[in-house]
């Protein structure tokens, strides 16, 4: 019993260290928690500006140290290093994990990285901890931005900063589902005459559903199923739309009235539709999904899987941290007539300066920019 609790003091005087510590409570060349979370924000942001990508090492330790992990992370802090080069960053991560940030490695040879850090770290392993117990941890690399809009397509390993304070369930964050639930069963219930003039109208224009179901992807990357008012035949090709959003987000089509983030005189949209994409009819149905608590009323549009294919590592933050919205500031700011890159901008702006007043006057400013039809097509 008194092992146990020496342990456990042992461990907890451990943990108060590292929180009021240095960054070198682990040794030199080895940052604690806190310390390594700032430096993977700085190196993401760092690839960001440069255009290139980010590489991260993380070794993840199997059973046999489940009751001290601090003697696991406290052999690494002595060994990773002299796995890596000098302008490699390494320290510690949440739970039994360690990792280590690759810097300046170029595309081309990522592969090749991986390939011979891993060798060097996995032989360490062995060395240190013995064959048996290196089998059971579990080096894997983890890449920024990540090709292609599949699977893990956000990883929050690289927004440390995310995890720790944004996805907490603050003051704010609870305010702000507060005015969700309140908006959302306020507007259905002001729009209710709508909900039922629109299906009849779709019916009547076309053959077809009444509701056109997509996957979006959301808060932190996760995917949902966004609902609108159909307002396109059914069964046609989106091969028009995927090329022109490629050329928007590459800058090859410049901004201006006639050139949107929406296609002008869509052969696939119908009569009814255009007139319910002119004055974002078509968009109400989704406050059922943001009764469900898959987005907000304000905030950075969701966005299709070919389109995040296409974004560079600095676009992806429009989705990091708040749920998408059916308004936010872009849309109020010019909506489809602002160029792709400015749309994030301010979508980005709207995250570092979110408040629930901001929230509000967003939402005010909605119904007049709806009335204009400015860049609704």
């Amino acid at each position: 019993m008194d092992g146990q609790w020496t342990k456990k003091l042992s461990w907890w005087r451990m943990l108060c260290e590292r929180r009021a510590g240095s960054t070198d409570c682990f040794g030199h060349g080895f940052h604690d928690v806190e310390s390594f979370r700032q430096k993977l924000s700085q190196e993401r942001k760092r690839a960001e500006r440069a255009g290139k990508p980010l590489l991260v090492m993380v070794v993840t330790a199997g059973g046999g140290f489940d009751d001290d992990p601090a003697a696991f992370l406290g052999r690494l802090a002595k060994e990773l290093p002299g796995c890596l080069r000098e302008t490699d960053i390494c320290g510690a991560l949440e739970g039994r994990a360690a990792g280590a940030i690759l810097a300046e490695v170029a595309a081309d040879k990522v592969k090749e990285a991986e390939r011979c850090v891993g060798n060097k770290v996995i032989g360490m392993l062995r060395s240190c901890f013995g064959e048996e117990a290196a089998s059971r941890m579990v080096v894997t690399f983890r890449l920024y931005p990540e090709s292609g809009g599949d699977g893990a397509a956000f990883d929050l390993l690289f927004f440390p900063e995310v995890n720790a304070t944004a996805m907490a369930k603050t003051p704010g964050a609870l305010a702000k589902r507060a005015l969700d639930l309140v908006g959302s069963l306020t507007a259905l219930l002001l729009l209710s005459p709508i909900f039922l003039l629109a299906p009849l109208a779709i019916r009547l224009g076309s053959e077809g559903p009444v509701f056109f179901v997509q996957e979006r992807y959301g808060l932190n990357g996760a995917r949902f199923k966004l609902l609108k008012f159909r307002s396109m035949h059914v069964n046609r090709d989106d091969a028009i739309h995927r090329e022109f959003v490629k050329e928007l987000i590459e800058g090859r089509i410049d901004a201006g009235e006639d050139t949107v983030y929406k296609i002008t005189s869509d052969p696939r949209v119908t009569g009814v539709g255009r007139f319910l994409r002119a004055y974002s009819l078509d968009e109400l149905p989704q406050l059922f999904n943001v009764l469900k608590g898959e987005m907000s009323l304000v905030g950075p549009r969701p966005p299709i899987h070919y389109e995040v294919e296409n974004y560079r590592g600095w676009q992806r933050n429009r989705l990091i941290g708040k749920k998408p919205g059916i308004t936010g500031a872009w849309q109020v700011s010019g909506r489809s007539s602002t160029n792709f890159d400015e749309m994030v901008r301010l979508d980005l702006r709207y995250l570092r300066n979110w408040n629930v007043l901001l929230d509000l006057k967003i939402l005010l400013m909605t119904p007049m920019a709806v009335l204009r039809c400015r860049g609704a097509y």
